[in-house]
């Protein structure tokens, strides 16, 4: 070790303030460089936005059942006052991975006593394409990369004896990483074993420290402690644990962290190849083969972690973040001996290097294609709602990624948005729904339900409870997805009871609705409906809301009981309770008139009554403005 302590200190001394503000420089360019392109959010980055536009309560629930703990997201949240744009969401993770160049060369420093390897470990951090391809995602793998770099710093910097700082930075930063990505505890592991089987003798102290950095993030625990049974206790489908950790780790090793996504095919041999060159490079001492159980450790835990992950949910590369400065470490460090064997050969490495992963750089990871499997369209709910949801309505969407994506487009005219999570990786318990619900008809009597997936899954109990406790008013499927437009009544109900008698044997028996609404507002129906004999085909309800002049202005039609109750179904005698809900227009007159029918789906053709009518005029409705 040199001795240097501090920041400002080393980076002054020898000329290495010009090499850090450049490297810096090299790396915000790299990370500006088509920063707003794909213009669109991705999913994930969908799911942020609206996570962080949460009540803060709310986005500590979300976070409880999330893939992530909510450090980035509560960053986020007060990072939004600049901008919900695509380029101004992504800006955040830009600097935090910019912010990482100087304290890679500290840390970089710290463990080797050497400058030239802190400013190669620098260079790494500027320019590594898994670094720079999630420096540019509103997403929590920069944030995660730069806590675990500070906690190294800490840790590494206190070689020659701690100094008071180093005691609180190594705690608070550690509990940074473990607040804003699980997959940084493994990193952190690494560092506590290196600096335990480096100096036996500060055991007591690190243990301290640990267990200080734990009880900050033991709220979390309690919190999130289902959550984190739950996706701690699965394994890769098809596969023995072992068999399956171990394919996900060859996985991770020999593809995610030499990111040869779109490299040339012998990027990762280049790497390999170099690695082993400054290991050769001439003689290891014992002190520095010790200083090799860093990277060892880091490396190995990094990728047995992402194994692990792989093994819950899925390989992802993004999970092996808070392990690539482990890799910059060793690859430093082998470029640093190449220069001490032949300084030519530095430069030559450098070379190999840049050629090899020149397509990597260039293109790949700007294409942001990791991950996205299937074409997608992020404005399609905003354009199908945008017509219809008016200003005092609510929209709900089934997954957070969605709501993000109508966030980014929304305006002050449009519907606001909340949430009934039903879908993968939060399915909400229908109670707490119910509760949200509840809470917001009181102020919204327009509610709209975007459902990814539409009815399958999970999803179908939140259908069956909305046609339950709601009036449907709408229905529309669009690919994967099915847009539900409901009533939430509320006021005085008026009722009457009715005798009409339709062909087929099908009576209406019953009516109950709300008799004053507001224009723009919403009005609410239920009919109860009988037959006195089997009914031969499924016939369909119209409710027609006219005004006048017989204009119709709102309707709604849909087979008895939300669907669930067609006609050729109805046992002789049965009551069947049918439910309507109806849009109303912002222009009404003072008063409309709501008229029922049934009709033939296949031929479009009306039942009559006995008097010879086609529809029941049932009701008059107040309209106030």
């Amino acid at each position: 070790m040199d001795g240097e302590r501090a920041p400002g200190k080393a980076l002054k001394r020898a000329g290495v303030l010009p090499w850090i503000i450049a490297l810096t420089a090299l790396a915000l360019a790299l990370r500006l460089y088509r920063l707003a392109g794909p213009v669109v959010l991705r999913w994930d980055e969908g799911w942020s936005l609206a996570h962080a536009s949460l009540p803060w309560g709310a986005l500590w629930q979300v976070a409880t059942a999330e893939w992530h703990p909510p450090a980035y997201i509560a960053l986020l949240k007060l990072w939004l006052a600049a901008g919900r744009g695509a380029w101004s969401m992504r800006m955040l993770s830009v600097l935090l991975s910019v912010l990482a160049v100087p304290l890679a060369y500290g840390a970089g420093q710290a463990w080797s006593g050497k400058r030239r390897t802190g400013i190669l470990m620098a260079g790494f951090v500027a320019v590594w394409p898994l670094l720079v391809y999630y420096g540019q995602v509103a997403r929590p793998y920069a944030l995660a990369a730069l806590a675990v770099l500070a906690a190294a710093w800490f840790m590494l910097r206190s070689d020659d004896g701690p100094t008071w700082r180093d005691g609180p930075g190594l705690v608070l930063s550690s509990a940074l990483a473990l607040f804003t990505f699980y997959n940084s505890a493994f990193a952190l592991a690494a560092l506590w074993l290196y600096a335990a089987a480096l100096r036996p003798r500060r055991t007591p102290r690190l243990l301290v420290l640990g267990f200080a950095a734990l009880a900050l993030y033991l709220p979390w625990i309690v919190a999130a402690l289902g959550t984190i049974e739950s996706r701690a206790g699965g394994t890769e489908a098809g596969l023995g644990p072992t068999v399956g950790m171990l394919a996900q780790a060859r996985l991770a090793l020999l593809e995610g962290l030499p990111f040869t996504y779109g490299t040339t095919p012998w990027a990762a041999a280049v790497l390999a190849a170099v690695l082993v060159a400054g290991l050769v490079a001439g003689r290891l001492s014992g002190s520095e083969a010790k200083r090799l159980l860093l990277p060892l450790f880091g490396l190995g835990l990094g990728v047995a972690g992402a194994a692990y992950s792989a093994g819950v949910y899925w390989f992802a590369v993004r999970h092996l973040v808070p392990a690539a400065p482990f890799l910059g470490l060793a690859l430093a460090w082998a470029l640093d001996r190449l220069w001490g064997l032949w300084r030519p050969l530095l430069a030559v490495a450098l070379v190999a290097l840049a050629v090899a992963y020149w397509p990597t750089c260039s293109r790949f990871v700007y294409e942001k294609s990791l991950e996205v499997t299937d074409p997608f369209d992020p404005s399609e709910d905003y354009r199908y709602l945008a017509g219809r949801a008016g200003p005092g309505d609510l929209v709900y969407f089934n997954v957070l990624a969605r709501a993000g994506w109508y966030e980014s487009l929304r305006r002050p005219h449009d519907a606001a948005w909340s949430y009934a999570m039903r879908w993968d990786p939060i399915v909400e318990p229908l109670e707490r729904i119910a509760a949200r619900i509840a809470g917001d008809s009181q102020t919204h009597r327009r509610l709209w339900f975007v459902l990814y997936k539409g009815s399958y899954g999970p999803n179908g109990d939140l259908v069956a409870w909305l046609n339950d406790n709601l009036y449907p008013a709408g229905g529309e499927w669009q690919g994967d997805m099915l847009y539900l437009a409901c009533v939430a009544p509320g006021g005085d109900w008026a009722s009457a009871p009715r005798d009409d008698g339709f062909e087929g044997g099908i009576r209406l028996v019953g009516a109950r609705w709300t008799p004053a609404v507001r224009a723009g507002d919403a009005a609410a129906l239920e009919l109860t409906w009988s037959a006195g004999q089997q009914v031969a085909k499924s016939y369909k309800v119209f409710v027609h809301v006219t005004d006048g002049a017989g204009r119709v202005v709102a309707q709604h039609d849909g087979v008895p009981g939300a669907g669930n109750r067609p006609t050729d179904s109805w046992e002789p005698g049965a009551m069947v309770a049918d439910r309507h809900g109806l849009l109303l227009p912002a222009a009404c007159p003072a008063e409309l008139h709501i008229c029922v029918g049934l009709y033939d789906p296949d031929t479009g053709e009306r039942l009559r009554l006995a008097g010879g009518s086609d529809a029941v005029e049932l009701c008059t409705l107040g309209v106030s403005p």
